[in-house]
């Protein structure tokens, strides 16, 4: 073989060793990149949580209405009767249970097209996968919610939009999912989960199928609470995302340092501390297993 041959074969086998290396791995930690990121969230809220804001406890109407909008109709309550804002009042007679089986309202199983077609684009890659990108950084939202907001229930005989793609808050369904994978579950549902302190991780159809495992897995080990779906609104620079009640973070890969920084910050922070699972289930892949305990006391244990 001659020096000239050698130096290629050479040349050719280091190129794909770094390519392994590279997409297989990342072979910088880049925790401590990210650690300011989380730092500026945190001073937000302490700067917030410090404020003396005459709207942070104000009882009437926030956003997402805008002016003009027909007044809604009135927050849904648990299956209990009972509700823990003292803005609202006690066991009123003319309000659809939260999580009740009602089929003109919701029961999780009529009129479900009005959230999705079943159209398999919303599940499926039609393109060619998306490979991470290493020198695209995590990036962290977080839009505050003052505590008089709150999130009102709708029928299935109104659609729900969003102005946002990945809505971190607003109006949804009243029967909210069972904790789990799904084939794909529209956002009106799992935005309900968002309110009693869940994990949402959204991956795009077409993202890479290592990093949705790795992904997966994580999420999996760090609470019972979480729901993970499909989500083709994802952009494709960052097409993995983790969405907590009022935050979200998106991703190229999977950084296990910052997904558990993360959900160890945002999880379990909803407006309603309810740990229960819901009734709708409709495309259940397989239900979240315990981590810790129902109530996912010790977050991450295991990380």
């Amino acid at each position: 073989m001659t020096k000239d041959r050698v130096l290629l074969l050479y040349t050719c086998c280091t190129l794909i060793l770094g390519f392994v290396n590279g997409y297989v791995r990342n072979p910088i930690d880049r925790a401590t990149q990210y650690e300011d990121v989380f730092q500026e969230m945190d001073s937000a809220e302490q700067r917030r949580e410090a404020s003396d804001d005459k709207y942070e406890n104000w009882p009437g109407r926030w956003m997402p209405s805008r002016p003009g909008d027909p007044k809604p109709p009135p927050k849904v309550l648990h299956k209990t009767g009972e509700f823990k804002d003292s803005n609202f009042e006690k066991n009123p007679v003319d309000r659809v249970g939260m999580g009740m089986h009602e089929s003109e309202c919701d029961d999780g199983e009529t009129n479900l097209r009005v959230d999705w077609d079943g159209s398999p684009v919303n599940y499926t890659c039609y393109d060619k996968r998306i490979v991470p990108d290493y020198s695209i950084s995590p990036m962290v939202y977080c839009e505050h919610i003052p505590s008089g907001y709150m999130a009102i229930h709708k029928c299935m005989t109104e659609t729900i939009e969003y102005d946002d793609d990945i809505p971190m808050y607003g109006s949804h369904r009243p029967v909210w999912p069972v904790y789990g994978e799904y084939q794909f579950l529209p956002r009106q549902r799992w935005i309900h989960s968002l309110e009693h302190g869940a994990i949402v991780m959204l991956y795009h159809p077409c993202a890479n199928s290592l990093e949705i495992k790795r992904l997966k897995k994580l999420v999996a080990g760090c609470l019972r609470r979480h729901i993970i779906t499909p989500y083709s609104l994802l952009d494709e620079d960052r097409p993995l995302a983790l969405v907590s009640w009022g935050c979200r973070l998106t991703m190229s890969y999977v950084n296990p340092s910052v997904v558990k920084q993360f959900i160890t910050k945002r999880a379990l922070r909803g407006a309603e501390a309810i740990s229960a699972d819901g009734d709708f289930m409709e495309f259940l892949i397989q239900s979240s297993k315990t981590v810790t305990d129902e109530d996912d006391t010790t977050l991450c244990p295991h990380m």
